[in-house]
């Protein structure tokens, strides 16, 4: 794998790079994996993880360290006496990556991946706001949207819409047709 990450570092000039996947925190190579991204050139380096483990001994210090300025946290709301803890622990993630950003006088870019299903997306809205809250700064929310979300659904989904748009947080949907007035949440991708 580091091969290959540096192939493509050095074919791309100013590539990025996101290790993405199963949690980044416990591959057993991470740290060799971010070196080889960085020593080949990558002009970011980015990390996908649940978030919690940013708390945990020296993951974010160290993911800094070697040049770890983009995270990207999934995060699925679930219904509260199953999820809270977990939640709790991962937006303390987000938090203690902005401090230790901060001490290290290094800027980040944190972003959320929120999936949604027909079970949590009523728990959507107050998902997009304690992520706000926590210092992320776009939510990409996805769905897999079927015949068991109906009007209700598509009201929670354009009320995290409003969520992200009062605190000037970038919201973006893929997977569900929004109504005119939230279309310009709807996620296009154009490759150049």
């Amino acid at each position: 794998m580091i091969a290959e990450i540096e192939r493509l570092s050095e074919a791309q000039l100013g590539a990025i790079v996101m290790l993405a996947g199963a949690e980044a925190f416990m591959h057993p190579e991470l740290p060799a994996l971010i070196g080889a991204a960085v020593s080949s050139g990558a002009q970011r380096v980015g990390l996908q993880t649940a978030g919690a483990l940013l708390s945990v001994g020296g993951n974010t210090p160290g993911a800094l360290h070697a040049g770890v300025r983009h995270f990207e946290i999934t995060f699925l709301p679930g219904d509260e006496a199953a999820s809270a803890g977990e939640h709790d622990r991962q937006l303390e993630g987000v938090r203690d990556l902005f401090e230790a950003a901060g001490r290290a006088r290094v800027k980040v870019a944190i972003s959320a991946r929120v999936h949604i299903c027909r079970h949590t997306v009523s728990r959507l809205p107050e998902a997009v706001a304690d992520l706000v809250a926590a210092g992320v700064g776009a939510v990409h929310i996805a769905t897999a949207w079927s015949a068991g979300m109906g009007p209700s659904a598509l009201s929670s989904v354009t009320a995290a819409c409003d969520t992200g748009v009062v605190n000037a947080v970038w919201v973006d949907v893929v997977g569900v047709a929004l109504p005119s007035g939230h279309a310009m949440h709807e996620l296009s991708t154009v490759r150049t």
